[in-house]
């Protein structure tokens, strides 16, 4: 008997196993769909509904509804309820902030872009409590910008990365420059990162974000500054010949310009090279990021440079980084100078005329090679000379095919 009874417990063993090995296959198989449905989501993304207008309300259910973010960087469909608080934040912030500083809207759109890209690649726009070392927060802000509270709290941290932190760090509103400097350059200037374009892949990200909050027009970064409306008796300029700027047009057209301002190239026309354009840029000797102010053409040592247009001497002798400088006031607010010359030959106050010669090329200051560092001021204030005398007929920098 005890065999039979062991017989059949035999088969009901082995069938409870396979029942259950059955039951802990579906487990699995359960577990790694479930899995699968979190790493890769349920379906594809749903188009998300714009904000209110303004910086945007939260949806019916205490979320922000995701905003669109169109990278020509790292892809991100959407930014997700978090992200999109913190995008809001930043912008709410930048916004008052900027309008405590008398700002126009165009700058605080700048602002705001700044500070969603700077936060798009320090932590993905959220509010991190970790990081590098004892960097936390939306900007990852070290310990010495602020306590681990004020850098956690999203308003707080973005305020400090618009006005500075306790200690006397920088914040972007007082980076000079920040409003004309590439837009990654400004956020490297507050943040000091070990990698300063990393900043400007989020570019676009960022901008499509703040027309999405905001409304409107997005930012070019590449856009050139907007004209500058200049007085009527400075811009009524006649366009001269490439004879007339070698110096050897007729009398007749020579008369007819003279009752006008005229403009003139400042070297011989095909005697030099545009080298570094006026912009931001990183200075070759220097080595720091800084504006340069002028359109630098390479020449030979000695080429004569003349005066663009007729005015006054105002400066004509060293000038620290300059070298020998030579600075012309053409009336209405409008400069001109001359750097880097090896000679010059006009003395401070006399009248010159367009074309007069002033001095030679030369590398003096600081230079790496002779050349002429060729600048206009409207007002103290730099502008692009090639743009400027392109408005008025004279062709500094041919444009490139």
């Amino acid at each position: 008997m005890g065999g039979v009874r062991g017989a059949r417990r035999l088969p009901l063993a082995l069938l409870a196993g396979a029942v259950g090995l059955l039951v802990a296959a579906g487990a699995v198989v359960v577990v790694a769909v479930l899995g699968v449905a979190l790493f890769f989501g349920s379906g594809p993304d749903v188009a998300p509904g714009l904000p209110d207008a303004g910086c945007g309300a939260p949806g019916g259910d205490g979320s922000a509804p995701p905003l669109p973010a169109l990278a020509s960087g790292p892809r991100i469909a959407t930014l997700d309820a978090d992200q999109t608080r913190n995008a809001r934040t930043i912008v709410q912030v930048a916004a008052a902030v900027s309008a405590s500083q008398r700002l126009g809207s165009d700058e605080t759109r700048r602002a705001a872009v700044i500070g969603i890209m700077t936060a798009m690649q320090e932590s993905t726009l959220r509010n991190l409590n970790y990081g590098d070392r004892d960097s936390l927060g939306l900007f990852q802000q070290r310990a010495g910008w602020a306590s681990a509270a004020e850098r956690t709290v999203p308003a707080s941290a973005a305020t400090m990365f618009y006005t500075g932190g306790h200690a006397g760090q920088r914040g972007l509103f007082a980076v000079p420059g920040w409003r004309t400097m590439p837009l990654w350059a400004a956020a490297q200037s507050v943040q000091v990162s070990a990698f300063p374009t990393a900043y400007a892949k989020w570019e676009r990200t960022a901008e499509a974000v703040v027309a999405a909050l905001l409304g409107g027009r997005v930012l070019d970064p590449t856009a050139a500054p907007p004209t500058l409306t200049l007085p009527d008796t400075v811009c009524a300029a006649v366009p001269v010949s490439a004879a007339a700027q070698d110096g050897v047009a007729g009398s007749a057209e020579r008369s007819r310009a003279s009752s006008l301002q005229r403009w003139v190239l400042p070297l011989p026309s095909g005697s030099y090279v545009p080298t570094s354009p006026f912009g931001w840029r990183v200075h070759p000797i220097l080595h720091d990021w800084r504006l340069h102010t002028g359109q630098d053409l390479g020449a030979a040592l000695g080429t004569p440079v003349y005066a663009v247009a007729a005015g006054r001497v105002v400066a004509a002798g060293p000038n620290d980084g300059a070298g020998n400088q030579v600075l012309l006031d053409h009336g209405d607010g409008v400069q001109s100078a001359y750097d880097h010359l090896s000679a010059i030959v006009v003395p401070v106050g006399a009248r010159v005329r367009p074309g007069q010669l002033v001095g030679r090329v030369g590398s003096t200051g600081l230079s790496t090679a002779p050349h002429l560092h060729f600048a206009v001021r409207l007002d103290g204030r730099p502008i692009d000379p090639a743009a400027y005398l392109r408005a008025r007929g004279v062709l500094l920098v041919k444009p490139t095919a």
